[in-house]
């Protein structure tokens, strides 16, 4: 678990592309999507891949801040 914030652009609230460690990412498809509660807080879960990598992203409603919780890629 990476758990280190990033940078995510939305279009239809939906992610298409996001910037960790000083690098662009273009999100190429969307997997699953699904929400919870940390407590009151409506946390959205997005796993995404772009190219070779698989992404899973984490959005806080109350702060607005996007979460990079996982990645891998499928090369290995």
């Amino acid at each position: 678990m990476i758990g280190e914030r990033i940078n995510v652009i939305l279009t239809s609230k939906t992610p298409i592309s996001l910037s960790w460690r000083s690098r662009d990412y273009k999100i190429t498809k969307i997997g699953l999507h699904h929400s919870l509660y940390e407590g009151k807080t409506l946390i959205h879960i997005f796993s995404v891949l772009s190219g070779t990598l698989f992404l899973k992203l984490k959005f806080n409603t109350k702060n607005l801040e996007w979460t990079l919780l996982e990645i891998y890629d499928e090369k290995f």
